[in-house]
């Protein structure tokens, strides 16, 4: 198996709040990523909190990610619990930085490709919808 790592960087100017409302909200978050994403467990504390779960992708087969930290306008952590296909041993983490005219959002993805050939294809493939859908909001929240 390849280990990838993708890491997309966006700057935003909207404040570090706003953008992380946009971005921890199950519900809200695909229109950010372009697919389907549902909350189907809610977090502890908080709807989309720690231990909620999303599922990406239409029902059934969607994968389904489980949220392992959540630390309001500074941090998400996720990992796949279901479904994850070619995709082994997967953690993402969103760090949310304030700056002085908004906020920068630093976007880090690990896993294992099985296949190992599958794992590039499906980094580029992360990286693109997720750069994509994070200009997009920087551009909504503008």
């Amino acid at each position: 198996m390849s280990r990838q790592t993708v890491r997309i960087s966006q700057s935003f100017s909207a404040p570090v709040d706003t953008v992380f409302a946009a971005l921890a909200d199950h519900n809200k978050l695909g229109a950010v990523l372009g697919a389907p994403v549902k909350r189907i467990r809610d977090g502890q504390g908080d709807p989309n909190g720690l231990g909620s779960v999303r599922r990406i992708g239409p029902a059934p087969v969607g994968v389904q990610e489980t949220v392992t930290t959540f630390e309001p306008n500074q941090k998400i952590g996720y990992r796949i619990s279901r479904f994850g296909g070619p995709v082994k041993n997967h953690a993402g983490e969103v760090l949310f930085t304030p700056k002085d005219n908004g906020c920068e959002v630093q976007w880090t993805i690990g896993f294992e490709g099985r296949p190992s050939v599958a794992g590039p294809l499906i980094a580029k493939a992360l990286e693109a919808a997720i750069g994509r859908g994070l200009s997009k909001l920087a551009r909504q929240t503008a």
